[in-house]
């Protein structure tokens, strides 16, 4: 830690007791002006302690100019300092503790007559122990003061003593004069008093300085006095009226020193009829009052008073609202009190600005007051901003002395919080209204993007700042921070419908809309509001106004809004689908009464989906069966017919009751392929059972039953066409058994019910090509024609070689007896080079142990050519090998092999087909 932290610790601690003392100063000035007989020993106590002030404000400062010149104690010295300070403020605690006690007893009245006497037979030894430990506070810290005294200079310390130091010596310094005028008491001044002032008038009210010192930090959070928040049964405030009939204190020039006569300082005060807050009153002379043009009124007579005929301050105020009686106040600011300062030479200063907060902070009216009328500004600046101080602290008494001394009812804080934000915020309704008075704005946001008092007050839905603000001219179509209106922004908080009716009375645009385009029908029926919409409707809201959809489409999650929407004008047919939509969210209430109104309820929504289809596809059988009962037509068409709805949807109870209402089954055709598609089963039976044929196309593919079975590999749907009369001769997308050669089982199945399996050329070539050696098996034992070509081209076993099926080759030619030398796509010898992948020459070799001739030309080419023209001299010599080479052959453009060979230059080969020749 280093020194420059030891010094702010140890100011703080310093100055945290000096606050203190500040505060212990004016409760014994209280304890001084209430006691009714002092006890032996105060006078000298109050020295000693003014003696340790004097001194902790010295060295307060001291540490002050230090820490502003950049200068550092050593720290052994600080910590000693801050050792000893907390001492003090321990020491200044107790007395305050005393005090406050001593206090409490003087005003408690006769009852407290016994306390007071049993209490004196101790206090004969408090005092000296107060004493005794402030004695020995003020030794402890002497030198240290001297050498702050030395370095700053007396005037320095003397500007930072604060108000409660000054009063108590001034008013001490008072009584002693009184008494050694008179000669009763002779002798030296009693300790301590070489601070005090060494003259004055007797004649003359005790002033009060106001030089606070500055505080070192930052803080203004001061310890409260025990006046805070109280009126009645708190201790007085410290600080006389400054005004021309001010009470002086009695002359003591002939008296003997009396404590009591310093009570006298204190002016009346009277309860103000306020239930939101606790203060006293202001004064009650106005002799320094500017004159407005008329005679200024009382702001309890001309603001608060008219809230009280309104019923503003009661309790049960919200059950009493009459949202049907509309009052409008007019304000004329310039007719309220306004007051001038006596002075404001020298009082625009930080000292005296910090010492207004924290007086307006300790609610200590009469200080607030003194400061104000020596000219300390009311509005100080938004960095403390004093109005919205004394709102936070629920002291009307103050929001009054700072309106009258010229407080700016609009200047919001640099947190921009307006004095009407700040009331709102604190439920402060009191205050609220003295500010309307004054030309406060309930209109006026205290910044950009913030809402104003009058938005807040509809946020929070408090209804009494909502009534005041309307009074006063708050315009309820304005739009708040976030682009709502003042409607829609209430409606969305779930307000009470009396509020609604209250805004609305004042004028409130029922169809205003929101920067989203949403009105307030629309956010009254999303949040079910019945009771707001049938208020809206009444003061002329529009229910055929988008806003941003038409009222209708929302309503149809509310099926009482949608009621009184559809009774008071709403038109549905500007909402064309109304009656699907009410059937795709379940609401059969919605339904009904769209129905009663008489909405089609065949009407499609998006010109698709029709209520009885929506109804079939979300299995609501209550809403179905309320459409049919109410002419709901089966056969129109949404994405679907409705009878095939119940079958895509496995909706199968609904079938009968759709046929029963006409449902046709046979227009569209391919129902029963829908069924199989969809592996509805239970639905084909029951289709085919009431005359659905099991050959009809589906009108777009061309699909049959059977077929889509076969193509979805289905056997056991299969199974129940062919039992129930599907025929398989009948063309699907494709032919059935040339789809079937994809599925053996299927296919073993459908050949039995084909009477002539050959009559579908290239059935075999396509059992090759989905390599499914079983459907070939099945096909050649049905007398398929193993050479039987696809399209007259592709033979089987050239497609096998082809795709390079070797066990179907191997079969083809072992089994099944194909031809190697019957053309394909090309020869089977030459297809077979031709899809040669080095080193596998697996087919090759096969073609030719069953005969294939690799010097016949086919189309101008041979094997021989192939090879030749591939450059592979192994499988040239392979094919030379089995039949030997014929150099006469030609191509299609009548060359030799030899003639190619030399042409590519290839010598290798050209030798081999030489040597061919010659094994030849």
């Amino acid at each position: 830690m280093t020194a420059d932290k030891y010094q702010a610790a140890a100011l703080g601690h310093c100055h945290k007791a000096t606050v203190l003392g500040n505060v212990i100063a004016i409760h014994m000035l209280e304890y001084i002006m209430a006691a009714t007989g002092h006890h032996d020993g105060l006078n000298e106590l109050a020295h000693d302690f003014l003696d340790v002030c004097r001194i902790m404000w010295s060295i307060e400062a001291g540490l002050v100019e230090y820490t502003r010149s950049g200068q550092s104690l050593p720290v052994e010295m600080t910590q000693e300092l801050d050792r000893k300070f907390n001492t003090a403020y321990t020491d200044f605690q107790g007395l305050d503790h005393w005090l406050s006690r001593s206090l409490s007893e003087e005003r408690g009245g006769p009852g407290k007559k016994l306390t007071r006497s049993w209490r004196k037979m101790f206090v004969g030894n408090e005092i000296p122990k107060m004493r005794s430990a402030l004695g020995r506070t003020r030794e402890s810290l002497r030198m240290s003061a001297l050498m702050f005294q030395w370095s700053l200079g007396e005037a320095k310390i003397d500007e930072s003593l604060g108000i409660g130091y000054t009063a108590l010596s001034a008013a001490l310094e008072r009584l002693e004069r009184g008494s050694s005028s008179k000669g009763s008491v002779k002798g030296s001044p009693a300790p301590g008093s070489s601070h005090r002032k060494e003259h004055a008038d007797h004649s003359q009210v005790v002033e009060i300085g106001l030089d606070e010192h500055i505080s070192p930090t930052n803080t203004l959070v001061l310890p409260r006095t025990n006046t805070i928040r109280s009126s009645t049964s708190g201790p007085p405030a410290p600080f006389s009226l400054r005004d021309d009939h001010a009470p002086r204190i009695a002359d003591l020039h002939h008296q003997e020193p009396n404590w009591a006569s310093l009570g006298h300082m204190d002016a009346p005060r009277r309860r103000t009829p306020s239930h939101h807050t606790d203060t006293v009153s202001t004064r009650s002379a106005h002799s320094r009052t500017t004159p407005p043009s008329d005679p200024p009124e009382d702001l309890r007579s001309g603001g608060l008073a008219e809230l009280d005929n309104l019923g503003l301050s009661d309790n049960d105020y919200t059950h009493e609202l009459k949202p049907s009686k509309v009052v409008r106040i007019p304000v004329n600011p310039a007719k309220m009190p306004r007051w001038v300062p006596r002075n404001s030479v020298g009082a625009d200063t930080p000292s005296l600005k910090l010492n207004l907060i924290v007086a307006i902070r300790e609610r200590n009216s009469k200080a607030v007051e003194q400061l104000l009328d020596r000219g300390v500004p009311a509005n100080i600046g938004p960095d403390h901003h004093a109005l919205n101080e004394a709102i936070r602290q629920h002291d009307l008494e103050v929001v009054r002395l700072l309106l009258l001394f010229g407080a700016e009812p609009n200047a919001a804080s640099n947190q921009a919080v307006s004095p009407l934000v700040a009331a709102v915020e604190e439920g402060f309704l009191d205050a609220a209204a003295i500010l309307l008075k004054y030309g406060a704005d309930s209109n006026l946001p205290p910044a950009s993007e913030h809402d104003s008092p009058f938005a807040l007050a509809t946020i929070k839905a408090d209804t009494h700042f909502i009534r005041l603000f309307l009074m006063y001219g708050a315009d309820v179509n304005q739009i708040t921070a976030d682009g709502e209106t003042i409607l829609t922004k209430m409606i969305t908080n779930k307000c009470l419908r009396t509020l609604i009716d209250m805004i609305l009375n004042y004028g409130a645009d029922a169809n205003g809309k929101s920067k989203e385009g949403e009105t307030p029908l629309f956010r009254a029926i999303t949040a079910g509001r019945v009771d707001i919409l049938s208020a809206l409707l009444d003061h002329g809201a529009n229910p055929n106004l988008p806003g941003p959809k038409h009222m209708l489409w929302p309503a149809t999650y509310q099926p009482k809004c949608l009621q009184v929407l559809l009774h008071r004008g709403a038109d549905f047919k500007k909402t064309s689908g109304i009656m699907e939509l009410a059937t795709s969210i379940n609401k059969i209430d919605s339904v009904s009464v769209l129905l009663n109104a008489g909405v089609d309820p065949n009407a499609k929504k998006d010109g698709v989906y029709t209520p009885l289809c929506s109804a079939i596809r979300d299995n609501r059988a209550d809403i179905f069966h309320l459409l049919l009962a109410n002419g709901a037509d089966p056969n129109v068409p949404a994405s679907e017919f409705p009878c095939f709805k119940c079958v895509t949807h496995n909706r199968l109870q609904f079938l009968p009751h759709l046929v029963s209402a006409g449902g046709n089954l046979h227009s569209p055709k391919g129902i029963a392929e829908t069924a199989v598609q969809f592996d509805n089963m239970e639905a084909l039976a029951w289709l085919l059972d009431n005359g659905v044929s099991p050959n009809d196309q589906a009108p777009d593919s061309k699909a049959t039953p059977l077929t889509t079975a076969i193509r979805l590999n289905k056997p056991s749907f299969v199974e129940v066409l062919l039992s129930r009369g599907a025929n398989p001769n009948v063309r699907g997308q494709d032919w059935p058994v040339c789809m079937a050669v994809l599925y053996p089982v299927i296919l073993k199945r459908l050949l039995p019910a084909l009477a002539q399996p050959r009559a579908f050329k290239g059935v075999m070539e396509m059992a090759v090509s989905a390599n499914k050696i079983e459907s070939v098996k099945l096909l050649l034992a049905a007398g398929v024609n193993v050479e039987d070509r696809n399209g007259g081209v592709f033979s089987p076993l050239t497609t096998a070689i082809r795709e390079r099926h070797k066990d179907i080759v191997q079969y083809l030619l072992d089994e099944a007896g194909a031809d190697p030398n019957s053309p394909g796509e090309h020869l089977p010898i030459v297809k077979a080079l031709r899809r040669y992948e080095p080193p596998d020459t697996e087919i090759i070799e096969m073609l030719l142990r069953k005969g294939a001739d690799p010097n016949k030309v086919y189309r101008g080419h041979s094997a021989i050519i192939q090879a030749v023209e591939m450059g592979d001299a192994h499988i040239l010599r392979l094919l030379i090998e089995k039949w030997g080479v014929d150099l006469d052959a030609i191509d299609d453009t009548g060359r030799t092999p030899i003639e190619i060979a030399e042409m590519r230059g290839w010598e290798e080969g050209k030798d081999i087909l030489i040597r061919g020749k010659k094994a030849v």
